[in-house]
């Protein structure tokens, strides 16, 4: 595994519990490793005659072709790269790599308490071990969903990978109204929290729509009526979320090679 910022530590964090899973983590700097994760600061650091199965790839796209080359050499014949670095394609991938056929898993943050969502593509070169790979690296932390379609990664990462993002900066608006209403930061906090965590809890019970689950408790002119209507009642939230997820879609691709 080259490179091990926040987001690999946290893929990390779930793969090294996989039985039978050996991993070494070259990262010139000193990254949090779980027990039983060997370490070194450059490939120059390890045994030249190790091989690997399989290279992940956890640096910024810019990085890829200064990391990959040196650190290829390391992958068995027959082996992969797995990517996660965001707007690199697997063609650029597999390029720097020469020619070693190119998985990418695009996770989010969630990833590292097991609940993520993964979006997985293959180069036509993935063999069926290849793609067994992917899929047991990506349930490993979460939800792991097989796209067909390159450009799909960026979507996905546009609708979960980003996803966090909206939700805690939705959490985090929610917070600063519930203590505008007298409580403290603490309780609002918690409040917040277990109310989020008990609605998609309920939403994971339950096979209603949101919109069915919204009316559930939405008696007409109570409390819940007066507060989605001032929430909503223009559309504006449904303007925003889609502008967001069009602006990171949109940014993905900017940052495509």
């Amino acid at each position: 595994m080259v490179g091990c910022g926040n987001m690999g530590g946290a893929l990390l964090s779930r793969w090294i519990k996989l039985g039978g899973v050996g991993v070494t983590v070259v990262d010139p700097g000193e990254p949090k490793l779980p027990a039983g994760v060997k370490w070194v600061k450059s490939v120059d650091d390890l045994d030249a005659s190790e091989r690997f199965d399989a290279l992940i790839l956890a640096v910024k796209p810019q990085l890829i072709d200064v990391a990959i080359p040196p650190a290829a050499k390391f992958v068995k014949d027959g082996g992969c790269v797995v990517s996660i670095a965001a707007g690199a394609s697997a063609a650029k991938v597999s390029a720097a790599a020469g020619d070693v056929s190119a998985l990418r898993l695009m996770p989010n943050m969630p990833a590292r308490v097991g609940r993520g969502v993964s979006g997985l593509y293959a180069d036509a070169a993935a063999t069926k071990d290849h793609r067994e790979l992917g899929t047991m690296l990506g349930e490993a932390v979460g939800e792991a969903i097989w796209l067909e379609d390159e450009d799909q990664i960026d979507r996905i990462t546009a609708a979960a990978g980003s996803g966090p993002g909206y939700v805690f900066e939705f959490a985090r608006t929610y917070q600063k109204a519930v203590e505008a209403q007298g409580f403290g930061p603490k309780d609002a906090r918690r409040l917040v929290i277990e109310t989020m965590a008990g609605c998609m809890a309920l939403a994971l019970e339950d096979e209603a729509g949101f919109e069915d689950l919204r009316n559930s408790i939405m008696s007409k002119g109570g409390t819940t009526a007066a507060g989605v209507n001032a929430l909503n009642h223009d559309g504006v939230i449904d303007d925003r979320l889609n502008a967001a997820l069009t602006a990171a879609y949109s940014r993905a691709v900017e940052l495509r090679d």
